[in-house]
């Protein structure tokens, strides 16, 4: 997020701290306006592996979430299914398919010929992608597709491939599938209907002949490794001759068609940067997936015009994945494998999806973040509970003094009843009258007294108290899951936020009410607090910072008429329709806790939805881009 979102921003607040997430202002630091995601984003992906350098700050990670959301609304899919006839990826594959025809001559030159890759070219694997793996792929599951022919194809490439035979043009396939799935991926292109009439039962434009899938490479490895039943592959043509890579494979073995075969592949088509570089081909022709990201080091010979073949590096996309329905190429929307990368990259986490819990951005980020947010909280919570404190002091001088007054009345009248003479009658009802008069002024001063509200914070859990990363990552694979996600609420699995137990522990210490606030079941209250409690959530006096009076959980939503409440939490107002939302719920309980006499000086959240809906005089966002909660 940068400063430019900010309405105003604290004085001293580093450029640093400010793009790093915090959102804290005077003034107006409740209005929402500021308070939204980031829309833009870069990311320079490296082709050879993937890869995205880790960045420092985690706003500037596009959130995975969104990205889901985004890739879901350019193939316009419902429950994890693209929409097969009607999408903004249908419309640019369209848009690309009458390209190829309109580049290439209407009779094809002698001997020209172009290459096809499979996957995602040719056969449409968003449904697997999307429903079966949810974006996590499953080379089992993937074997179960291919042998039941369950892909269906590319909108509109069994036309543009019946044209194209039509013209003259001879047709190859070049697909990373291993060579035992070439029947099986024959099959499910013919009942597809990529035939010479469009028929399952026509004449097939693929054949064995000139159909590549790609042989098992030696065991035991060589050195160079070979592929010993396609012997055109260099497997140290890519400069790592331990390992055949896709470019290694799929470059020379259009170089094989070309020598063998006789003819010039005049364009080669696929929806991989991977499939397109290593030359031996005219032209190339790329169809856009978001979905995943096959990455494979270049030849090393390839040819200059290889150097265009990479991502786009700048990206723009609303977080709620609107973006999807309207964006120019699907290419233009966070390819979802470098941004897994670039988010495990960000948070220094191993190959099982275990966060690095001593050294990595995320903690580098929230070790300067909470350095100027403890300051800041230590002096809003100091001059808060003194001002409360001194005022309590004046008031308790005030009572005192007000009881001492009445008794002072009391003992006048005593006085007047046991006055003998008209003399002492007069002397003891002017001491009564001085003693009223006291009472009525000092009554008054007591009555003027104000308390001002009590200083408090407020704290989400996951995500800003407890580190949900490993959960999400290494036992989710960013996948929601939320009967895993009750049993590491049970079993108080979560680990701390870095930092946040001394933020927590010091706001405490200087004055403020601690109070937490979460989406969580009100039935994990108990485990919640436990968890906290038991990951260094306590006092000096090892008693726990966080209370069961103090500690909201989400009550039970009802719906009548079409009107969602709140029944165990009446002060929230779900509005009118048939849901509360994460706004509703956490901005009303904010403002149930200033009628309970607190002021709130600081809210403590990591989504975006935690922090919107005013009732706090400072916000403070902690960056996460493993899931987005509107």
């Amino acid at each position: 997020m940068s400063s430019a979102r900010f309405i105003t921003a604290i004085a001293g607040a580093s450029a640093f701290t400010l793009a790093a997430g915090l959102v804290v202002s005077t003034g107006a630091a409740w209005a929402d306006n500021p308070l939204a995601p980031r829309t833009t984003f870069t990311m320079v992906v490296k082709p050879a592996d993937g890869t995205v350098a880790a960045p420092t700050d985690g706003e500037a990670i596009p959130n995975i979430d969104s990205v889901k959301s985004t890739i879901r609304a350019y193939y316009n899919a419902s429950g994890g299914l693209a929409n097969k006839t009607s999408s903004r990826y249908i419309n640019q594959v369209h848009e690309i398919e009458n390209r190829i025809l309109d580049r290439l001559p209407a009779t094809a030159p002698a001997n020209a010929a172009l290459v096809f890759d499979v996957d995602d070219t040719l056969l449409w694997n968003y449904d697997f992608e999307d429903k079966a793996t949810n974006f996590n792929f499953d080379p089992a599951l993937n074997t179960t597709w291919v042998t039941q022919h369950l892909f269906v194809k590319v909108p509109g490439m069994p036309a543009l491939l019946r044209e194209l035979k039509t013209r003259g043009y001879a047709l190859y396939g070049i697909t990373g599938r291993p060579a035992a799935q070439e029947p099986d991926t024959i099959a499910n292109l013919n009942e597809q209907g990529f035939t010479t009439n469009g028929l399952p039962g026509g004449t097939p434009l693929f054949t064995a002949a000139t159909m590549y899938t790609k042989g098992p490479a030696a065991s035991p490895p060589t050195n160079p490794q070979t592929i010993p039943t396609q012997p055109w592959v260099d497997c140290a043509a890519g400069g790592d001759p331990a390992v055949c890579s896709t470019v290694e494979y799929k470059a020379l073995t259009r170089g094989h068609i070309e020598s063998t075969d006789g003819v010039n592949i005049v364009m080669n088509v696929g929806d991989q940067w991977s499939d397109l570089q290593g030359g031996f081909a005219d032209t190339w022709t790329k169809i856009p997936n978001p979905t995943y990201f096959l990455a494979s080091p270049d030849l090393t010979t390839a040819p200059t015009s290889d150097e265009s073949m990479v991502p786009p590096t700048s990206y723009v996309m609303q977080p709620d994945g609107s973006s999807g329905y309207s964006v120019a190429s699907g290419d233009d929307i966070p390819n979802i494998d470098p941004v897994r990368k670039m988010i495990r990259g960000y948070y220094n986490a191993d190959a099982n999806g275990i966060a690095n819990k001593v050294s990595s951005n995320y903690i580098t980020q929230l070790a300067s973040l909470e350095t100027t947010w403890t300051a800041q909280v230590t002096n809003n919570c100091t001059t808060g509970a003194t001002a409360y404190n001194a005022a309590l002091a004046k008031q308790a001088a005030a009572k005192e003094k007000v009881a001492k007054d009445k008794k002072k009345v009391k003992k006048a009248k005593k006085a007047v009843k046991k006055a003998k003479t008209p003399e002492a009658r007069k002397r003891a009802h002017r001491k009564l009258d001085k003693a009223k008069k006291a009472l009525k002024k000092d009554k008054a001063a007591l009555a003027a007294i104000t308390l001002p509200a009590q200083p408090a914070l407020v704290f989400d859990a996951d995500d800003t108290t407890l580190w949900t990363y490993d959960m999400e990552d290494g036992a989710m694979k960013f996948v929601f899951d939320p009967v895993l996600q009750a049993v590491w609420v049970a079993q108080h699995l979560f680990p701390a936020t870095p930092g946040m137990p001394a933020l927590v522990r010091t706001a405490a210490a200087s004055g403020c009410t601690v109070f937490g606030l979460t989406g969580r079941g009100a039935t994990q209250q108990a485990d919640t607090i436990a968890n906290l409690t038991e990951r260094g959530y306590v006092d000096a006096a090892n008693k726990p910072l966080f209370s069961a009076a103090h500690y909201f959980t989400k009550g039970a939503v009802t719906v009548t008429t079409s009107n969602a409440s709140i029944p165990t939490q009446p002060w929230v107002d779900c509005g009118s329709d048939n849901a509360c939302s994460t706004i509703e719920y956490k901005s009303g309980t904010r403002a149930h806790i200033e009628d309970l006499g607190f002021d709130i000086v600081g809210n403590f959240g990591d989504q975006w939805s935690d922090l919107i809906g005013e009732h706090a005089d400072h916000v403070y966002k902690l960056p996460n881009p493993t899931y987005y909660l509107p």
